[in-house]
């Protein structure tokens, strides 16, 4: 039972770890968002604001990074939070290594006009 114990333990030590070497990883990534467009959907009574950006993605140290398990996020006015809605599947698919880059466009939307309003855009690993 007691080496049980020991398994148990060390599993979730690894476990935990991994857990915080991904979370490290994202504060090595930097991204370059540049303004490009701000645009609207209407559909009937249905409203929709977007702005659209053209980001680049570099990984400036540690070790690769898998992008699909990323997310883009735009930040506004308070602090208010704005998920990507379009982007570009170079910015999300594949493995980021070290000195590496990739660009794309990312398209937030909200029926909330304050989307215009974001001005930075983060990379997340918290995508739910």
């Amino acid at each position: 039972i007691e080496m049980r114990s020991s398994i148990v333990a060390a599993a979730l030590v690894l476990a935990g770890s991994g857990f915080a070497a991904n979370a490290a990883t994202v504060g090595d990534i930097a991204v370059y968002a540049t303004e490009k467009s701000h645009g609207s959907i209407s559909i009937g009574t249905n409203n929709a604001y977007t702005k659209t950006f053209d980001i680049a993605l570099a990984k400036l140290s540690g070790g690769d990074i898998d992008l699909s398990k990323m997310c883009l996020k735009a930040y506004g006015r308070n602090n208010q939070v704005f998920n990507a809605d379009t982007v570009d599947e170079a910015l999300l698919s594949g493995v980021l290594k070290q000195g590496g880059m990739v660009k794309g466009i990312a398209v937030f939307a909200d029926n909330n006009d304050a989307v215009l309003d974001a001005t930075l855009v983060k990379i997340s690993d918290n995508c739910h």
